[in-house]
C-alpha cells in the first residue's frame, strides 16, 4: 500500500472516483425519495429503480467508446464537469413535484449514470499504464473497497440531509460539488495521467475486438470464455437476491429473532460491507496468491452453506457469518478478474472488458432479484431456495471447465 500511496497517478483516480462514488450514492437515495412522494409512489419507486440499473447494460458500448478515445484524461476530467452541470440543472427541476419534470430528472440521472460507466472504462486503461502489474490487483481493491465505504457514507449522507432539512434542490447542489471536485482532482494531477502515444490507437472491428476479449479473458483466468462468463452470471443472479430473500426471511421469523428486526437487518449489512471491505483491501502475500477460481469456488461453497441454513437451521448468527464471509469472497473476486486480465489484454480493450463484465452484471440481476423473488413470494421460500442452490452448482461446474 506504500508504493501505491507514492504512485501520483493512481492516487489522483482514486480521490476522484471517492467524490464520485459519494455523489452517485447520494443522488440514488435521494431520488428514491423524491419519487415516494408522488401519488403513483410505487411505480415512480418502480421507474428510478430500473433507470439506476440500466446503465450497466450500456457497458459494452461505454467500454468499446472509452477505448477509441486517444485522449482518455482529457475525457476522464471533462465528463466529471458535464456531470456537475448536469445535476445544477437537475436541481432547478426538482422543486416541483410533476410526474413530466420527474421523468427528466430520472432522465438526467440516468445520463450522468452512463457518464459514469463510461469514466470507470477509462480508468481502466490509466490504471494499466500506470500501476505496476505486480500492485494492480491491491490498487484495483483498494479502488473498489473505497467505493464501497463511499456508497455506504453516501446513502446515508442522503437520508440525513433529507432528515434534516427536507431540501431536495440542497441534495442536488451537493452532487453538482462533489462532481465538480472529482473534476477538479483529475486536473491537479493531470499530467501524471498522461499516456504514451503509443498505446492509444485502436484499429480493430467489432469481431477482431470480441475474439481479443475472448482470448485475454482465456489467457488470463485459464478458463473457457463462455464457461468464466456463466460463472460470472449465475453467481451473480444469486448474489443480487441474497438481500431481499434474506429481509423476507427475517419477516418471517421476527419474532423469533435474537434482536429486533430493525437491528437483525443492520448487523447483517454491517456484517456484509465489513466483509467486502476487508475483501477488497487484502489483496498482498497468501490473499494475492489465492486464484480467481478458488474464490469463486469459496463463494459458491458460503452461499449453499446460507441456502442449506435458511432450509434447515434458521440460525440467524449462521446467516451473519456467511455474509461476512461472502462478502470478503466477492471483494476478493473482481479486483482477482479485472487484475488478471490487465496482465494479458492489449491496452486498445481494457475499457471493453470491463465494460463487458459489467454489462453480464447487470443482465444477471433480474434472474435473481426478480425470478428468485417471486418464487419465494408465489410458490415458497424453499423453492427460492432450492433454485438458487442449483443455479450456484451450475456455477460451481462451469469453473472447472478448462480452455
Amino acid at each position: 500500500m506504500k508504493n501505491l500511496g507514492r504512485n501520483r497517478a493512481f492516487v489522483t483516480l482514486t480521490v476522484a472516483d471517492l467524490f464520485e462514488t459519494i455523489g452517485t450514492s447520494l443522488f440514488n437515495i435521494i431520488l428514491l425519495t423524491y419519487a415516494r412522494t408522488f401519488a403513483q409512489a410505487s411505480l415512480m419507486v418502480s421507474v428510478v429503480s430500473v433507470a439506476t440499473v440500466l446503465p450497466g447494460i450500456f457497458g459494452i458500448i461505454t467500454g468499446r467508446f472509452a477505448d477509441s478515445q486517444t485522449n482518455k484524461r482529457g475525457w476522464l476530467a471533462g465528463l466529471k464537469f458535464v456531470q456537475a452541470a448536469l445535476y445544477l440543472v437537475l436541481a432547478q427541476l426538482i422543486t416541483e413535484k410533476q410526474v413530466g419534470l420527474l421523468l427528466i430528472i430520472i432522465a438526467i440521472n440516468l445520463c450522468s449514470d452512463v457518464l459514469g460507466m463510461l469514466s470507470g472504462s477509462l480508468r481502466m486503461p490509466l490504471l494499466q499504464a500506470k500501476v505496476a502489474s505486480e500492485l494492480q490487483e491491491e490498487a484495483l481493491g483498494i479502488n473498489q473497497g473505497i467505493g464501497v465505504l463511499m456508497q455506504t457514507m453516501g446513502q446515508a449522507l442522503g437520508v440525513s440531509l433529507l432528515a434534516a432539512t427536507g431540501d431536495y434542490r440542497l441534495a442536488g447542489y451537493l452532487n453538482a460539488i462533489t462532481f465538480l471536485i472529482a473534476g477538479l482532482v483529475l486536473l491537479s494531477g493531470y499530467e501524471t495521467l498522461k499516456l504514451p502515444s503509443a498505446t492509444v490507437t485502436v484499429t480493430s472491428t467489432f469481431r477482431q475486438l470480441l475474439r481479443q476479449v475472448r482470448q485475454a479473458m482465456e489467457a488470463g483466468v485459464h478458463m473457457n470464455v463462455l464457461a468464466l462468463l456463466g460463472s460470472v452470471l449465475f453467481l451473480n443472479a444469486v448474489g443480487a437476491s441474497v438481500d431481499a430473500l434474506l429481509n423476507l426471511y427475517l419477516i418471517h421469523r421476527a419474532t423469533q429473532l435474537p434482536l429486533s428486526f430493525g437491528v437483525a437487518i443492520l448487523v447483517m449489512n454491517t456484517a456484509d460491507v465489513f466483509g467486502s471491505v476487508a475483501g477488497n483491501l487484502l489483496h498482498t502475500g497468501y490473499f494475492q496468491r489465492w486464484t480467481f477460481r478458488g474464490v469463486m469456488l469459496t463463494t459458491v461453497v458460503a452461499f449453499e452453506g446460507l441456502f442449506i441454513n435458511l432450509l434447515i437451521w434458521q440460525n440467524y448468527w449462521v446467516v451473519v457469518t456467511i455474509m461476512m464471509i461472502g462478502g470478503f469472497c466477492m471483494g476478493q473476486a473482481n479486483p482477482k478478474l479485472m487484475a488478471s486480465l490487465l496482465k494479458v489484454a492489449d491496452h486498445s480493450i481494457v475499457g471493453s472488458l470491463g465494460g463487458i463484465i459489467n454489462s453480464l452484471a447487470t443482465i444477471s440481476i433480474p434472474i435473481g432479484s426478480v425470478g428468485l423473488v417471486l418464487l419465494d413470494n408465489i410458490v415458497s421460500p424453499e423453492a427460492a431456495y432450492l433454485t438458487a442452490m442449483g443455479l450456484l452448482l451450475v456455477c460451481g461446474g462451469c469453473l472447472f471447465i478448462r480452455r
